[in-house]
């Protein structure tokens, strides 16, 4: 950006330079057909039970209980049945042009409330057009629609890392639907039911968890004590998502940058805990928690393609190194803090035991990829069902835009990967945070900076 005094950063509160100069030193709704089967083998059958500490658990174990409090029985567990691309538009090539970063009613961008300015700014593929779906009184960090088809947010008030659950409304205003939460980032709802699921810290700086909201906006926790926190703005509970098996699976970033030992440790390296750097599977009943997979820094959101493949963002160190795109396989894992090989000096060597996986796309250096979403609706173009649309934070060169990826036609020759880039989606963004599709298979994304939530539909 050209002008780093420009009008629209200096209106941007402090929580945002402070969020900025973090990333300088983010739920995915699944268009799954939900059905219960006569017989569930692997997915459990709700009974009123305790709230759970986390823990490192094989999927036999039984945790301990700590608190016992379930007032209502919450819907039972479903499986869920893949969706496939028949129905949609014949495949086409698409990508956005760039957008202009001058000359706007605030001069990098349009005004807070110049909607038009920001309509004419932002860019979209030839065949689709944009829209502003609303806006939320905050910074939102990850978005949902629920089976009211109504949008649903995690959203900081007031410039502070307090905040609260809220929904827009027909006419897109926002209304506050559950609070109080610390740091509230990852969302979701469980499918075949308005009972809501949100990551959250469970103080500004230590312990983080799962909390359930109910219809109402009542809450109860899940499971609580989970690994939190880096900073006071990175590396907690994030997003999470519900996978075709019907259980929640959430990513939890790292503790350290490098697995540096806390100050005063006479120890080379921090020891990294369990449920760490790690993408965990959680009973959403029960607060029962496994590791699916290990080794990733700070993944910040997660998503299902409709074949069942989890996907994962994951961003790197401060120096910006690690930013990536990760194919999640139970029991792998994928590397940190053993980043020797990514020019962390300082890193640990990994053990002998350890089967380090490779990224699926290593992106651009302080890129901070955020939101994902697999697309497995049929509105747009069939050559994109299953692409992953990932938000892309940062304004670094191919960033503050929401980017296309086929995972089936990512290069596998070194040079045609070295020159692989993204296909651009939606440029001129200011801080895209997430992105999701909405029930009619349009796209969504929603804007950190001023709260705008921004809709690309297909036209044809």
């Amino acid at each position: 950006m050209r002008d780093q005094q420009s009008l629209v950063f200096r209106c941007i509160f402090p929580l945002f330079v402070l969020v900025i100069a973090s990333a300088c030193g983010s739920q995915s709704p699944q268009t799954f057909r939900a059905t219960v089967p006569a017989t569930l083998a692997n997915a459990p059958v709700y009974t009123p039970t305790a709230t759970f500490t986390a823990t490192a658990l094989p999927p036999t174990a039984t945790p301990t209980a700590t608190e016992t409090q379930t007032p209502e029985p919450t819907p039972p567990v479903q499986t869920l049945t893949p969706v496939s691309p028949d129905g949609a538009p014949a495949a086409r090539n698409v990508a956005a042009p760039e957008s202009d970063n001058f000359g706007w009613s605030c001069d990098d961008f349009p005004c807070e409330d110049d909607i038009d300015g920001f309509l004419r700014r932002i860019q979209v593929p030839r065949g689709f057009a944009l829209s502003h779906v609303g806006r939320f009184p905050g910074q939102p960090l990850q978005i949902t629609y629920g089976r009211d088809g109504r949008l649903y947010a995690t959203v900081l008030e007031n410039g502070t890392r307090s905040g609260a659950v809220y929904r827009l409304n027909d006419d897109g205003t926002a209304e506050r639907y559950s609070g109080d939460f610390v740091s509230p980032l990852g969302v979701a709802f469980q499918p075949g039911s308005d009972v809501l699921y949100v990551s959250a810290r469970e103080t500004p700086e230590e312990g983080g968890g799962v909390w359930r909201v109910l219809p109402g906006g009542e809450r109860e926790p899940v499971v609580t004590r989970l690994p939190c926190c880096f900073q006071v703005i990175d590396n907690q509970p994030n997003g999470l998502t519900f996978g075709p098996d019907g259980y929640l699976y959430l990513g939890v970033g790292a503790l350290t940058d490098q697995g540096e030992p806390p100050p005063g440790r006479q120890s080379q390296f921090a020891e990294i805990q369990a449920n760490e750097a790690a993408v965990l599977r959680i009973q959403p009943h029960t607060g029962e928690v496994e590791v699916y997979a290990r080794g990733i820094r700070n993944p910040y959101d997660l998503t299902f393609s409709s074949d069942g493949q989890l996907y994962a963002t994951d961003n790197g160190m401060l120096n910006g190194s690690g930013d990536r795109l990760l194919r999640v396989t139970a029991g792998a894992h994928y590397g940190f803090p053993y980043w020797r090989d990514r020019g962390c000096e300082n890193c640990p060597i990994a053990p002998p035991d350890v089967d380090v996986q490779p990224d699926l796309l290593t992106l651009r250096p302080r890129s901070l990829p955020r939101g994902i979403v697999a697309y497995t609706g049929t509105q747009f173009p069939e050559n994109m069902f299953d692409s992953l649309f990932v938000a892309l934070w940062n304004n670094v060169r191919d960033g503050q835009r929401v980017v296309r990826i086929d995972p089936a036609r990512i290069p596998t020759n070194p040079d045609a990967l070295a020159a692989y880039v993204p296909e651009p989606f939606i440029t001129g963004l200011i801080r895209p945070i997430d992105v999701v599709m909405a029930p009619d298979g349009s796209l969504v994304v929603a804007d950190y900076v001023y709260g705008h939530v921004w809709r690309v539909a297909y036209e044809g």
